[in-house]
C-alpha cells in the first residue's frame, strides 16, 4: 500500500515574505503515478496555525519530514515560525497564511490563500492540525471536493461557540487515548472515525551521543554543574513546571551548590517566568537559573542537562536522549518516570492528565532524589526511557499511522454523481443497523475506493458526517426519489426490513422504496436480508411482489430462504450469505481496555453480558426472574453481569430495570460502536442476548452465546451458526444448565466458532463484489 504514496512533481520550495503569495509551482501541478493507477494519493497539504517551537509543531515537522522521505509530496501552510526554515532544509514547501489569529481580516485573507492553494494545488488530502485551520479547510474542501482529515493534539477548553464552529475531518488522528475520548465527549465525533498515534521521536536527532559543546560554549555553561533542563512553550497554560522550578531553585542550590537550571522556551507567560528567575538569582547572589528563550536546537540543550523536567513531546525527546525525566506540567504530576509508570503516562500522551497537581514540594522531593543518585543510577533510568522510545515512539510508526488514515479516506465527489443508494433502518441509533451500514460501506470501498454512496437516513447530516457518504432524509419523498434517479443501484438492507411484526407501516414504506427504485431505473440488490415475520396475507403478497423486483437477493439464514420460496418470489439470483457485521474490524485493545475501565469492568474479574429488549409479554415477574438468574450465576461462578443496551434509548429502560433488581454487583455499557463492542465481547465469558447483532458480534469474536429467542430471526441465526442454546423466556434452571455447559466447554465452543468465521467473512465480502458488478451492469 505504501507504493500508493509516490512523489509527484515536487514544487520548488518557496517561503512567504510578503503575505498572500502562493508559489505558482504549487498550483496546477499534474499528478503522476509511478504505478500507473488512477487516483493514487500523492500530495498532502498540512495546515496549522504557526510553525513556532511547540510539541504539536514538532510533531508536524517530524511527520512532514518522514512522509517526504517515504516519497509523499508534502506542503505545509501556516503563519511561519522557526520550524519553517527546517521544512525548507528538508526540501518541504511552506506557504505563509495568517492562520494564527481569529481577527476577521486575517481569517478572510487566510481563507483566500487556502482557497487558491487547495483549488489549484492538486492536493489529494488536506490535513488540518488546529481548530482555525480546520474550520477554513473543512468549508473549502467541502466546496472544492477534496478529502479532509484532522489531528487533535490537545484537549482545549470547549465553550458553546467552539463546539459549534469546530470541524473534524472525515478521519481524525488523536495523539493519545484521552484526547480521543475528549473528541467523543465534547464534539461527538464517532469513535470509529478516530485513530490514535504516538508522538514519533527522531532517535538520531535525540540521542545520548548528541554533543552539547556548542550550546555550552554559546551560553557559557559549565560541564561540571548538575543541570536541570526544562523545555516548554512558556504560555500560561504550559509554563507551570518551569515557574515552580524557578521558585525552588534557591532551596535546590542550598542542598547542592552545583545545581543549575536551564529553562528553554518562550510564550505569553515568559515575563512571569523571568521575574521568578531573577528573584531566585538575587536570593543566592549568582545566576543559577538560566533562560534560553525560544530555540530550535532542543536536542543539544537536552544533552547539556543531567535531569529533565517537563511533559509531552519534550519529555519523550529527553527520554530518547537517555535522560532521567520528571513528568510535571500544568495538567498534572507523575514524578520520576520509571517503566512501571508507562501505562499511566501513555494514556495521556505523557501530559499527566488525571494525575495529582504539580507542586513545589513534589518537584523539590524528586529533583533532590535524582541528584542524590549515583551517575550510574541516573544512566540506568535514562537507558530505560530510551528503550521505551525505541519500542513505542518511532517516527516511522507515526508516519505509518498517518498513511493508513490517508488511504482510508473517501474520494469526495459531487452529490449529483451517486453510484449506489442505500435503504435501511439507518439514523435511528440502533447499533446493529449502524454497524451493518459501516460494514457494507467498508466492504464496497475495499473493492472500489472510488464508489460514490448515498444513504437514506433519519438523520442525514449525522450519517454523512460519520460514514463519509452523501445522505438524504428518508422521510422526504422528493429527496429519496431524486437520489434513486441519480443512482445506478439500490442496496436494500441489510437487516429484517420486510416484516409486519413491529409495524405494517414500515412494510408499506420499504415495499414503496423497492417499487420506486425500479421505476427510477435502478438495479436492486436485497443485501444480506432476513425475511419476516409476515403474519398477514396482504403483507405476504406485498413482500413477494416487491422482492420479485430485485436483481439479486442474498439472505442471512435458511429460514428466510424458505420464506421466499413459500412467498413465490421470482428472482433468478438468490443465495445464502452471512451478515456484513462479520467483516467489522475490532477496536484497538488499549482503547477497549479504557472503555472497560471507565465502565468499572476490572481486569482481575470475570464477566458475562446480558443484552435485553422489551418483550411483548414483558412483566415485573420476567424482569425479576432475569435478575435472579444473574444473581445465581454470580453466586455460583463469580461472574458479574454487564448490561448492554443495543438500541438506545429504546433498550435502556428494560436493561436498567433488570440491573436494578440484581443484588449482585453489575456493570453497564452504553454508546459503543460495533468495533468497540467486538473488543468488549471478546473479554466476556459468554453472552446472553435478545438483540441479533449482539449474538453476531459475540460469534464473530468466538464468545459463546445463549440466544433469548423473542423473534424468529434469533432462532434462525442460532441454528445457522450451530449454537443450540436458546430460550423463549428466562427459565432459571435451563439458563443455569446452559451456563454450566458454556463455561465447561468454552474453549471447544470458541474454537468451533473460529473455524466458521472465515467462511462467513468471505460470503459477506462476496455480497460487496456482486453489488459492484450489478452497479456496473447498470452503466453498460
Amino acid at each position: 500500500m505504501r507504493a500508493n504514496f509516490v512523489r509527484a512533481c515536487k514544487p520548488v520550495l518557496t517561503e512567504k515574505s510578503a503575505g498572500a503569495y502562493v508559489p505558482s509551482e504549487l498550483c496546477g501541478t499534474a499528478k503522476e503515478n509511478t504505478d500507473g493507477r488512477e487516483g493514487t494519493l500523492v500530495k498532502i497539504l498540512m495546515a496549522t496555525m504557526k510553525m513556532e517551537i511547540g510539541g504539536a509543531e514538532t510533531h508536524i515537522l517530524e511527520l512532514a519530514k518522514e512522509l517526504a522521505a517515504q516519497g509523499v509530496d508534502v506542503t505545509v501552510v501556516s503563519a511561519g515560525g522557526v520550524y519553517a526554515k527546517e521544512l525548507e532544509a528538508a526540501g518541504i514547501a511552506h506557504v505563509w497564511a495568517p492562520l494564527h489569529t481569529r481577527h476577521p481580516v486575517s481569517v478572510l485573507r487566510a481563507a483566500a490563500i487556502l482557497r487558491r492553494l487547495i483549488r489549484d494545488g492538486g492536493f489529494d488530502v488536506v490535513h488540518a492540525h488546529a481548530r482555525i485551520p480546520a474550520l477554513l479547510c473543512h468549508l473549502l474542501c467541502r466546496k472544492l471536493h477534496v478529502r479532509f482529515v484532522t489531528t487533535a493534539h490537545l484537549n482545549f477548553h470547549v465553550n458553546f461557540l467552539w463546539q459549534k464552529l469546530s470541524r473534524w475531518g472525515e478521519r481524525t488522528i488523536a495523539v493519545s487515548d484521552d484526547i480521543k475520548q475528549y473528541l467523543i465527549d465534547d464534539y461527538k465525533v464517532c469513535s470509529d472515525n478516530i485513530s490514535v498515534t504516538i508522538n514519533g521521536i527522531n532517535t538520531d536527532t535525540f540521542s545520548p551521543d548528541t554533543d552539547p559543546s556548542d550550546v555550552l560554549a554559546e551560553l557559557d555553561l559549565s560541564r561540571d554543574k548538575h543541570r536541570i533542563v526544562c523545555v516548554s512553550r512558556m504560555d500560561d497554560d504550559r509554563s507551570e513546571a518551569a515557574v515552580q522550578l524557578a521558585r525552588i531553585a534557591p532551596r535546590l542550590y542550598a542542598s547542592d551548590p552545583e545545581t543549575e537550571l536551564l529553562l528553554v522556551g518562550d510564550g505569553n507567560d515568559f515575563a512571569r517566568l523571568k521575574a521568578e528567575a531573577e528573584r531566585a538569582n538575587a536570593a543566592v547572589g549568582k545566576p543559577i537559573v538560566r533562560l534560553a528563550g525560544a530555540r530550535v536546537d532542543i536536542n543539544a540543550l537536552i544533552a547539556a542537562g543531567d535531569i529533565f523536567v517537563g511533559v509531552s513531546r519534550a519529555a519523550l525527546e529527553a527520554m530518547a536522549a537517555a535522560k532521567p525525566v520528571i513528568l510535571a506540567g500544568n495538567q498534572g504530576y507523575l514524578g520520576i518516570f520509571t517503566k512501571d509508570k508507562f501505562d499511566i503516562a501513555y494514556e495521556s500522551n505523557f501530559c499527566c492528565r488525571g494525575c495529582e497537581d504539580t507542586s513545589l514540594e513534589l518537584l523539590y522531593r524528586d529533583v533532590t532524589s535524582l541528584l542524590a543518585m549515583t551517575a550510574e543510577q541516573r544512566r540506568a533510568l535514562g537507558r530505560d526511557g530510551r528503550d521505551i522510545i525505541m519500542e513505542h515512539y518511532s517516527v516511522s510508526r507515526m508516519a505509518r499511522d498517518y498513511l493508513d488514515m490517508y488511504e482510508s479516506v473517501r474520494p469526495h465527489q459531487p452529490f449529483s454523481h451517486g453510484d449506489i443508494v442505500f435503504c435501511g433502518y439507518y439514523g435511528f441509533g440502533n447499533m446493529g443497523d449502524d454497524s451493518l451500514l459501516r460494514a457494507i460501506i467498508a466492504n464496497l470501498r475495499r473493492e472500489d475506493p472510488d464508489v460514490r454512496l448515498t444513504v437514506m437516513s433519519r438523520r442525514p447530516g449525522e450519517t454523512a458526517r460519520i460514514y463519509g457518504t452523501h445522505a438524504v432524509n428518508r422521510f422526504s419523498p422528493f429527496a429519496v426519489i431524486g437520489a434513486m434517479r441519480r443512482a445506478k443501484l439500490l442496496i436494500f438492507g441489510g437487516g429484517n426490513l420486510l416484516q409486519d411484526g413491529s409495524s405494517s407501516r414500515s412494510l408499506l414504506y420499504y415495499t414503496w422504496i423497492l417499487k420506486m427504485a425500479k421505476r427510477c431505473g435502478c438495479k436492486i440488490m436485497v443485501y444480506a436480508n432476513g425475511i419476516g415475520p409476515l403474519y398477514h396475507e396482504k403483507s405476504k403478497h406485498a413482500a413477494a411482489q416487491a422482492l420479485s423486483l430485485a436483481d439479486i437477493i442474498t439472505l442471512r439464514e435458511c429460514d428466510s430462504m424458505r420464506e421466499c420460496e413459500a412467498l413465490g418470489v421470482q428472482c433468478d439470483r438468490i443465495r445464502l450469505t452471512a451478515d456484513p457485521a462479520f467483516t467489522l474490524r475490532e477496536a484497538d485493545a488499549s482503547w477497549v481496555s479504557g472503555i472497560c475501565a471507565r465502565a468499572g469492568i476490572a481486569q482481575d474479574k470475570r464477566y458475562f453480558v446480558v443484552a435485553l429488549r422489551d418483550w411483548k409479554t414483558d412483566s415485573e415477574e420476567k424482569q425479576a426472574a432475569m435478575a435472579h438468574i444473574c444473581d445465581r450465576i454470580n453466586a455460583a461462578y463469580g461472574l458479574i453481569p454487564v448490561f448492554l443496551p443495543m438500541h438506545e434509548p429504546l433498550d435502556m429502560e428494560i436493561n436498567r430495570a433488570v440491573a436494578a433488581k440484581c443484588t449482585c454487583e453489575t456493570a453497564f455499557l452504553t454508546g459503543l460502536t460495533g468495533s468497540e463492542m467486538l473488543g468488549v465481547l471478546r473479554r466476556m465469558e459468554f453472552v446472553a442476548a435478545m438483540r441479533l447483532h449482539t449474538l453476531i458480534y459475540s460469534t464473530a469474536v468466538g464468545t459463546p452465546v445463549i440466544g433469548l429467542a423473542y423473534d424468529g430471526k434469533i432462532r434462525a441465526f442460532m441454528e445457522t451458526t450451530g449454537q443450540p442454546m436458546m430460550l423463549d423466556d428466562p427459565d432459571e434452571e435451563t439458563f443455569l444448565a446452559y451456563t454450566a455447559r458454556l463455561l465447561g466447554e468454552r474453549e471447544a465452543m470458541s474454537a468451533a466458532l473460529a473455524e466458521k468465521i472465515p467462511t462467513y467473512r468471505e460470503l459477506a465480502y462476496l455480497d460487496a463484489k456482486e453489488a459492484l458488478a450489478l452497479m456496473r451492469e447498470s452503466g453498460e
